[in-house]
């Protein structure tokens, strides 16, 4: 009874939502840029100091639906964390991601959103000490989080603020030396959509 009620409240607010969408005029394609911090969680937290990241990110806003695509482009930058590993270094994450994004039915100028998706994330390992090789991985992943899109009056710019947590599904940590690793981040991306 309970999913029943839930899938038919689901179906409201897409229905309410395509209706707000419709009202406001969306531009069908946007181009952004944005960036921030990057926080190591679960495992990860335990071998990577909190680091950076830039993204490039493509909207598709599909008219009379209650959701939009949304395609991520980023680069995360991490410190190993030398008291905990023994040892310092770097490592970068670059990831493709593809995510479907749901605007909840707020009007006004800021405007709220959830999103979900799967991506595909390479991983490199550069310790700086001697002994400890380099090792690089394409893993399999998958996020969910929400965000806010921030008009601007006046400027031909639209804001964003978005939240989300990476599951990327790896088996080991830096150096093969621990197996069942890990591997979560939480990117918080402040940017801007050109048009």
């Amino acid at each position: 009874m309970r999913s029943r009620a839930f899938l038919s409240f689901l179906l409201v607010c897409s229905f309410h939502a395509a209706s707000v969408a419709s009202a406001i005029p969306l531009k069908p394609f946007q181009i952004g840029f944005g960036g921030g911090t990057s926080i190591p969680v679960s495992d990860a937290k335990d071998a990577f100091k909190k680091g950076w990241h830039g993204s490039g990110i493509v909207r598709l806003n599909l008219p009379m639906m209650p959701f939009g695509l949304q395609g991520n482009f980023s680069y995360n930058h991490f410190s190993l964390d030398q008291q905990k590993l023994g040892f310092s270094g770097s490592e970068r994450v670059l990831s493709g991601i593809a995510d479907a994004r749901f605007g909840l039915p707020i009007p006004g100028p800021i405007r709220p959103y959830l999103l979900a998706g799967v991506g595909t994330y390479s991983i490199k390992e550069d310790p700086d000490q001697a002994g400890v090789a380099s090792q690089s991985t394409t893993k399999f992943g998958i996020n969910g989080g929400g965000g806010v899109n921030i008009d601007v009056p006046g400027l031909p710019v639209h804001a964003f603020l978005e939240g989300k947590i990476e599951n990327i599904y790896t088996d080991e940590g830096v150096g093969g030396a621990v197996k069942d690793f890990k591997t979560r981040i939480v990117p918080v991306t402040f940017g801007i959509f050109l048009f």
